[in-house]
Protein backbone atom coordinates (compact mmCIF):
# COMPACT_ATOMS: atom_id res chain seq x y z
CA UNK A 1 0.00 0.00 0.00
CA UNK A 2 1.55 3.14 -1.08
CA UNK A 3 2.50 5.75 1.81
CA UNK A 4 0.15 8.72 1.52
CA UNK A 5 2.11 11.02 4.42
CA UNK A 6 3.94 13.80 3.26
CA UNK A 7 6.76 14.78 4.38
CA UNK A 8 6.53 18.54 6.71
CA UNK A 9 8.68 20.87 5.78
CA UNK A 10 11.85 21.50 7.88
CA UNK A 11 11.59 24.35 10.70
CA UNK A 12 14.63 26.91 11.08
CA UNK A 13 16.27 26.73 14.14
CA UNK A 14 15.03 28.89 17.38
CA UNK A 15 17.19 31.67 17.53
CA UNK A 16 19.82 31.18 20.49
CA UNK A 17 18.74 33.70 23.03
CA UNK A 18 21.64 34.87 24.99
CA UNK A 19 22.16 34.24 28.69
CA UNK A 20 24.09 35.62 31.83
CA UNK A 21 25.92 31.99 31.63
CA UNK A 22 27.72 33.01 28.39
CA UNK A 23 27.20 36.59 27.64
CA UNK A 24 28.54 37.52 24.13
CA UNK A 25 31.00 40.43 24.78
CA UNK A 26 31.39 43.06 21.97
CA UNK A 27 32.59 46.57 21.56
CA UNK A 28 31.17 49.05 19.32
CA UNK A 29 33.80 49.66 16.51
CA UNK A 30 32.46 52.83 15.53
CA UNK A 31 32.94 54.38 19.27
CA UNK A 32 35.49 52.39 20.23
CA UNK A 33 33.19 52.01 23.63
CA UNK A 34 32.33 48.86 25.77
CA UNK A 35 29.26 47.39 24.50
CA UNK A 36 27.33 44.99 26.59
CA UNK A 37 24.16 42.78 26.25
CA UNK A 38 20.77 42.36 28.17
CA UNK A 39 21.77 39.87 31.17
CA UNK A 40 19.33 37.10 32.00
CA UNK A 41 18.72 35.04 35.52
CA UNK A 42 20.78 35.13 38.40
CA UNK A 43 21.57 38.36 40.43
CA UNK A 44 20.84 40.70 37.62
CA UNK A 45 24.18 42.80 39.28
CA UNK A 46 26.33 39.33 39.64
CA UNK A 47 25.55 39.25 35.75
CA UNK A 48 26.94 43.00 34.71
CA UNK A 49 29.67 41.88 37.01
CA UNK A 50 30.79 38.95 35.01
CA UNK A 51 30.70 40.43 31.95
CA UNK A 52 32.81 44.05 33.13
CA UNK A 53 35.31 41.26 34.76
CA UNK A 54 35.12 39.48 31.37
CA UNK A 55 36.13 42.47 29.50
CA UNK A 56 38.82 43.64 31.67
CA UNK A 57 40.25 39.71 31.34
CA UNK A 58 40.54 39.53 27.30
CA UNK A 59 41.68 43.39 27.44
CA UNK A 60 38.29 44.93 25.80
CA UNK A 61 38.53 47.05 28.98
CA UNK A 62 42.09 48.59 30.21
CA UNK A 63 42.96 50.67 33.18
CA UNK A 64 41.94 53.90 32.78
CA UNK A 65 39.08 53.32 30.42
CA UNK A 66 35.58 55.17 31.55
CA UNK A 67 32.95 53.00 31.83
CA UNK A 68 29.72 54.17 30.08
CA UNK A 69 27.24 56.11 32.53
CA UNK A 70 24.16 54.79 34.68
CA UNK A 71 21.82 55.02 32.55
CA UNK A 72 23.44 54.01 29.35
CA UNK A 73 25.12 50.87 31.20
CA UNK A 74 21.25 49.96 32.37
CA UNK A 75 19.67 50.40 28.94
CA UNK A 76 22.39 47.96 27.58
CA UNK A 77 21.86 45.47 30.22
CA UNK A 78 18.36 45.59 30.56
CA UNK A 79 18.45 45.64 34.28
CA UNK A 80 17.47 48.54 36.76
CA UNK A 81 19.42 51.33 37.23
CA UNK A 82 19.46 50.27 41.31
CA UNK A 83 21.13 46.88 40.07
CA UNK A 84 23.80 49.26 38.01
CA UNK A 85 24.86 50.78 41.26
CA UNK A 86 24.89 47.31 43.07
CA UNK A 87 27.19 46.26 40.13
CA UNK A 88 29.33 49.37 40.43
CA UNK A 89 29.77 48.96 44.39
CA UNK A 90 30.44 45.46 43.91
CA UNK A 91 33.16 46.06 41.33
CA UNK A 92 34.48 49.16 43.27
CA UNK A 93 34.67 46.94 46.77
CA UNK A 94 36.62 44.34 44.85
CA UNK A 95 39.39 46.92 43.43
CA UNK A 96 38.41 46.92 39.74
CA UNK A 97 36.83 50.26 39.10
CA UNK A 98 37.33 53.68 40.60
CA UNK A 99 34.36 56.17 41.05
CA UNK A 100 36.13 59.99 39.97
CA UNK A 101 34.33 63.04 40.86
CA UNK A 102 33.74 66.26 38.84
CA UNK A 103 33.07 66.46 35.26
CA UNK A 104 34.24 64.29 33.58
CA UNK A 105 33.78 61.93 36.61
CA UNK A 106 32.26 58.37 36.55
CA UNK A 107 33.55 55.06 36.48
CA UNK A 108 37.07 53.94 35.61
CA UNK A 109 38.91 50.78 35.19
CA UNK A 110 41.74 50.78 38.18
CA UNK A 111 45.40 50.61 37.51
CA UNK A 112 46.41 47.48 39.40
CA UNK A 113 46.27 48.19 43.02
CA UNK A 114 46.32 45.39 45.96
CA UNK A 115 43.75 47.27 47.65
CA UNK A 116 41.03 44.78 46.84
CA UNK A 117 43.57 41.63 47.58
CA UNK A 118 44.51 43.39 50.87
CA UNK A 119 40.56 43.68 52.19
CA UNK A 120 39.46 40.52 50.99
CA UNK A 121 42.28 38.84 53.27
CA UNK A 122 42.23 41.73 56.37
CA UNK A 123 38.07 40.46 56.39
CA UNK A 124 38.70 36.80 56.31
CA UNK A 125 41.36 37.64 59.50
CA UNK A 126 38.24 40.07 61.18
CA UNK A 127 36.16 37.05 60.95
CA UNK A 128 38.36 34.50 62.15
CA UNK A 129 37.94 32.87 59.15
CA UNK A 130 41.93 33.30 58.63
CA UNK A 131 44.84 32.66 61.27
CA UNK A 132 46.96 35.44 61.24
CA UNK A 133 49.86 32.19 61.35
CA UNK A 134 48.74 31.74 57.97
CA UNK A 135 49.26 35.90 56.68
CA UNK A 136 52.31 35.42 58.80
CA UNK A 137 53.50 32.02 57.10
CA UNK A 138 52.43 33.27 53.42
CA UNK A 139 54.50 36.88 54.40
CA UNK A 140 57.71 34.94 54.93
CA UNK A 141 57.68 32.22 52.46
CA UNK A 142 56.98 35.46 49.48
CA UNK A 143 59.41 38.12 51.51
CA UNK A 144 62.07 35.32 51.03
CA UNK A 145 61.12 35.29 47.60
CA UNK A 146 61.53 38.82 47.04
CA UNK A 147 64.75 39.35 48.58
CA UNK A 148 65.89 35.94 46.19
CA UNK A 149 65.30 38.33 43.41
CA UNK A 150 66.18 41.41 44.28
CA UNK A 151 69.64 40.24 45.92
CA UNK A 152 69.65 39.07 42.03
CA UNK A 153 68.34 42.14 40.41
CA UNK A 154 68.17 45.33 42.57
CA UNK A 155 70.18 48.24 41.27
CA UNK A 156 72.33 50.51 43.19
CA UNK A 157 69.70 53.36 42.80
CA UNK A 158 66.83 50.68 44.45
CA UNK A 159 69.11 49.63 47.40
CA UNK A 160 69.99 53.50 48.12
CA UNK A 161 66.23 53.98 47.88
CA UNK A 162 65.81 51.24 50.88
CA UNK A 163 68.54 52.87 52.97
CA UNK A 164 67.25 56.56 52.50
CA UNK A 165 63.95 54.59 53.74
CA UNK A 166 65.22 53.55 57.16
CA UNK A 167 67.34 56.83 57.49
CA UNK A 168 64.04 58.49 57.31
CA UNK A 169 62.11 56.06 59.96
CA UNK A 170 65.06 56.49 61.97
CA UNK A 171 65.20 59.96 62.85
CA UNK A 172 61.58 59.72 63.09
CA UNK A 173 62.04 56.88 65.97
CA UNK A 174 64.49 59.43 67.55
CA UNK A 175 61.86 62.32 67.57
CA UNK A 176 59.68 59.54 68.97
CA UNK A 177 57.26 60.07 65.87
CA UNK A 178 58.01 55.88 64.81
CA UNK A 179 53.88 54.73 64.40
CA UNK A 180 52.18 51.96 62.98
CA UNK A 181 49.79 54.41 61.99
CA UNK A 182 51.08 56.05 59.13
CA UNK A 183 51.29 53.88 56.24
CA UNK A 184 54.79 54.82 55.24
CA UNK A 185 56.40 52.31 58.09
CA UNK A 186 55.79 49.63 54.96
CA UNK A 187 57.70 51.39 52.79
CA UNK A 188 60.19 49.52 52.90
CA UNK A 189 58.85 46.41 51.59
CA UNK A 190 57.18 47.74 48.84
CA UNK A 191 61.06 48.91 47.92
CA UNK A 192 62.34 45.29 48.40
CA UNK A 193 59.18 44.19 46.35
CA UNK A 194 60.12 46.86 43.33
CA UNK A 195 63.57 45.61 43.31
CA UNK A 196 62.46 42.21 42.31
CA UNK A 197 60.84 43.80 38.84
CA UNK A 198 58.45 41.66 39.12
CA UNK A 199 54.32 43.37 39.33
CA UNK A 200 53.22 40.59 41.04
CA UNK A 201 55.26 40.38 43.77
CA UNK A 202 54.84 44.12 44.20
CA UNK A 203 51.27 43.72 44.64
CA UNK A 204 51.18 40.46 46.75
CA UNK A 205 53.97 42.26 49.03
CA UNK A 206 52.22 45.14 49.27
CA UNK A 207 48.92 43.05 50.53
CA UNK A 208 50.44 41.28 53.01
CA UNK A 209 52.65 43.53 54.73
CA UNK A 210 49.61 46.18 54.92
CA UNK A 211 47.62 43.85 56.87
CA UNK A 212 50.19 42.90 59.42
CA UNK A 213 50.58 46.55 59.52
CA UNK A 214 47.11 47.44 60.56
CA UNK A 215 46.83 44.10 62.68
CA UNK A 216 49.66 45.30 64.99
CA UNK A 217 48.27 49.00 64.88
CA UNK A 218 45.51 47.69 66.55
CA UNK A 219 47.42 46.56 69.34
CA UNK A 220 50.37 48.84 69.73
CA UNK A 221 50.41 51.53 67.65
CA UNK A 222 54.98 52.28 68.19
CA UNK A 223 57.10 50.18 66.35
CA UNK A 224 59.04 47.38 68.01
CA UNK A 225 62.41 49.01 68.88
CA UNK A 226 64.59 46.44 66.78
CA UNK A 227 62.55 47.44 63.77
CA UNK A 228 65.46 49.69 62.10
CA UNK A 229 68.50 46.75 63.13
CA UNK A 230 66.52 44.39 61.12
CA UNK A 231 66.11 46.21 58.09
CA UNK A 232 69.88 47.63 58.28
CA UNK A 233 70.67 43.97 58.78
CA UNK A 234 68.37 42.91 55.87
CA UNK A 235 69.97 45.88 53.37
CA UNK A 236 73.66 44.79 54.18
CA UNK A 237 72.89 41.36 52.92
CA UNK A 238 71.12 42.38 50.47
CA UNK A 239 74.02 45.13 49.42
CA UNK A 240 76.26 41.74 49.61
CA UNK A 241 73.91 39.56 47.50
CA UNK A 242 73.50 37.10 50.26
CA UNK A 243 70.08 36.30 50.06
CA UNK A 244 70.25 33.10 52.94
CA UNK A 245 71.12 35.43 55.18
CA UNK A 246 68.88 38.43 54.09
CA UNK A 247 65.76 35.99 54.56
CA UNK A 248 67.21 34.25 57.58
CA UNK A 249 67.04 37.75 59.33
CA UNK A 250 63.78 38.79 57.77
CA UNK A 251 62.45 35.38 58.70
CA UNK A 252 62.95 35.84 62.50
CA UNK A 253 61.56 38.99 62.79
CA UNK A 254 58.36 38.02 60.61
CA UNK A 255 57.90 35.35 63.48
CA UNK A 256 59.17 37.90 66.29
CA UNK A 257 56.38 40.15 65.18
CA UNK A 258 53.90 37.09 64.99
CA UNK A 259 54.41 35.75 68.33
CA UNK A 260 54.05 39.68 69.58
CA UNK A 261 51.34 39.82 67.93
CA UNK A 262 49.59 36.60 69.20
CA UNK A 263 50.28 37.79 72.60
CA UNK A 264 49.42 41.37 72.45
CA UNK A 265 45.72 40.24 71.06
CA UNK A 266 45.28 37.26 73.80
CA UNK A 267 46.32 40.18 76.79
CA UNK A 268 43.35 42.63 74.83
CA UNK A 269 41.01 40.31 75.04
CA UNK A 270 41.52 38.82 78.49
CA UNK A 271 41.39 42.93 79.80
CA UNK A 272 38.09 42.54 77.51
CA UNK A 273 36.55 40.24 78.70
CA UNK A 274 35.85 41.27 82.99
CA UNK A 275 34.29 44.51 80.95
CA UNK A 276 31.68 42.56 79.39
CA UNK A 277 30.91 40.47 81.97
CA UNK A 278 30.10 44.01 83.80
CA UNK A 279 28.34 45.32 80.94
CA UNK A 280 26.18 41.98 80.86
CA UNK A 281 25.40 41.99 84.07
CA UNK A 282 24.40 45.76 84.64
CA UNK A 283 22.05 44.67 81.67
CA UNK A 284 20.68 42.20 83.14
Amino acid sequence: MPNTRTASAPTAPAAATPTSASPTLARDASAGAPSFVPVRKRRAFEAVCDQIRRQIADGSLQAGHRLPGERELAEQFDISRSGVREALRSLELAGLVEARTGVNGGFFIRTGQPDGVTQAVRDMVALGQMPTASVTEARIELTCVALRLACERATAAELDAIEADIAFHAERFRHGQGSRNVRSVGEFYRLLARATHNEVIVMLVDALSEIVRTLLARVDPTPREDMIAVRRKVLQHLRERDAEAACAAMTQHLRNLDTYLEEQSRERATRGAPAKRALRATAG
